[in-house]
């Protein structure tokens, strides 16, 4: 009989693993430097690649970046960038009340300057409501102030003085100025030359004076 040849195996070739380690310790050290930006785009590429390495801790990170970078873009012009980072933390797990006040007074900040130099009627209820829960956010007593001033001065401009009285005395309240003081004794006088002193009431209803006119008595 024809002898049957051996059958040839294929021959495996070893695949190489990729180990995610130095990856994942590169992202360590890009949190314990606080490096928040670079640390988000890594964290999530590294998410993207490994979707199942450590995936409970990169996600604590990715939330503690969101939020460290979104806090510190508050600080800056970048406040809207900051609140969208906050938001995408918020996604991933609730907000600590610290950083839920600071984002409350970022949206206030900015709703007051959408209206800041065009209607300063409403720049001064958002301001005053920043200026006293933080007063160090953003300048926001400096901004308050300057509300203030600008609105009294166009009751001024419309010869409309004694609107403006208060307005200049709560101004006077967060910094005193030679100039201020001026503007508020000016509106003052406006104020008291445009408001008409009232005439007396002429009396009524009198009782008329009567009996005699009591005589010396004789020595």
């Amino acid at each position: 009989p024809t002898a049957i040849p051996p059958t040839t195996l294929p021959t495996i070739t070893p695949v190489a693993t990729f180990d995610p380690t130095p990856d994942y310790n590169a992202l360590a050290e890009l949190m314990a430097n606080e490096a928040w930006a670079e640390a988000l785009a890594a964290i999530v590429a590294f998410q993207t690649a490994n979707p199942s390495f450590e995936r409970r801790q990169t996600d604590i990170w990715l939330y503690e970046a969101h939020i460290a970078y979104g806090l510190e873009l508050l600080q800056t012009e970048a406040i809207e960038l900051g609140l969208f980072h906050l938001d995408q933390a918020e996604e991933l797990g609730d907000l600590p009340l610290e950083v839920q006040d600071q984002r409350g007074w970022a949206e206030l900040y900015l709703t007051g300057l959408a209206f800041y130099g065009v209607d300063w009627s409403a720049a001064l209820y958002y301001f005053r409501q920043l200026c006293l829960a933080a007063p160090f956010y953003q300048n926001s007593c400096d901004r308050f102030q300057t509300a203030l001033i600008t609105y009294a001065d166009q009751y001024v401009a419309a010869q409309d003085f004694c609107p403006a009285v208060p307005l200049y005395r709560e101004a006077l309240d967060y910094g005193s100025t030679t100039l201020l003081r001026e503007k508020l004794n000016t509106a003052v006088t406006g104020c008291a030359e445009a408001t008409p002193t009232p005439e007396p009431a002429p009396i009524t209803d009198t009782v008329p004076i009567s009996g005699t006119v009591p005589t010396q008595g004789d020595d």
